[in-house]
């Protein structure tokens, strides 16, 4: 029979067990939802943004390269709010934010580390970001606002992305990819699992409006696969043939608005051919305006 000590102890063993369990419950608690209330969708140029690159085999972008035009681009217009970069190869240079994988990084881990560089430096403060997007890099957004819709394990509580502009994602994969074996290719095969995974528009934990840019001259992904999510999009552009908008330089071009496109947006479901804004111009106003422009 226990002596009058050994009950004690088990006493107090049974109340340490309890406390355990409740700072457990508590931390689970905080960590499900965001420090901060979801902030307003709202028309703007205040927010950051982030700049993704795309895919390259050669496993190294100069983010100043790749971007600065595009930067450059939306500081003439008016844009106030802080213009990252953010890299994901080993051997990126003069990227504001980078993240040491390869080209066998699988594309959802890859937004994994991108949402968490999105909530750790906004989301957890109740601040909301737009997402700049060239190829691969737009995949990279949709997988980090997938992951943390679906709780997906390893994925931050919340994420406030407002707007996402991608140019020239494949969306719907690119035959190209079947050209290379390495992780990242296989996951923007056409029907892959990841590209299932990464569902259609996904949205973020305040909403967020997509705009999705393509071109016919696009040899690298086709101007369908660019625009191809079949739903939760606010906006579908695609540059007509004829213009030299390739797949490498459609984040540098930023002037002018006579370029020939095709429009269609939510609003009014139904395509319309024009002449406006160039490539980047288009994402200005894509991050500028949460719904309607």
């Amino acid at each position: 029979m226990p002596t009058v000590e050994q009950r004690s102890h088990r006493g107090v063993r049974g109340l340490l067990r309890l406390l355990v369990i409740a700072v457990a419950v508590l931390l689970a608690g905080a960590l499900a939802q965001p420090a901060q209330a979801a902030p307003a969708r709202t028309n703007g140029v205040s927010n950051a943004v982030y700049f993704v690159h795309g895919y390259t085999s050669a496993q190294r972008h100069d983010c100043r390269e790749v971007w600065d035009t595009a930067r450059n681009s939306f500081r003439s217009r008016g844009w106030t709010g802080t213009l990252r970069t953010w890299g994901y190869y080993k051997y990126n240079v003069n990227c504001t934010t980078n993240f040491a994988g390869s080209t066998d990084t699988p594309i959802r881990e890859v937004g994994r580390r991108l949402a968490w560089s999105i909530y750790n430096n906004y989301t957890r403060y109740g601040r909301k970001v737009d997402i700049v997007a060239h190829s691969m890099g737009g995949l990279v957004a949709r997988a980090a606002i997938q992951g943390v819709r679906t709780h997906y394990t390893g994925f931050p509580p919340a994420l406030y992305v407002e707007d996402v502009i991608t140019l020239s994602t494949p969306h719907t994969g690119t035959n190209w990819a079947r050209l290379c074996t390495n992780r990242q290719c296989q996951d923007m095969r056409p029907g892959s699992g990841f590209l299932t995974w990464a569902g259609q528009g996904p949205q973020s934990s305040m909403g967020t409006d997509w705009t999705l840019i393509g071109a016919d001259d696009d040899d690298t992904v086709t101007s369908g696969s660019a625009v191809g999510m079949t739903y939760n999009v606010g906006h579908r552009i695609v540059f007509c043939s004829g213009q030299g908008i390739e797949h490498n330089v459609i984040m540098k071009k930023t002037t002018g608005t006579s370029w020939c496109q095709r429009v269609w947006h939510h609003y009014q479901a139904y395509w319309v051919t024009l002449r406006s804004h160039s490539p980047i111009g288009r994402a200005f106003l894509g991050a500028k305006y949460w719904s309607l422009y």
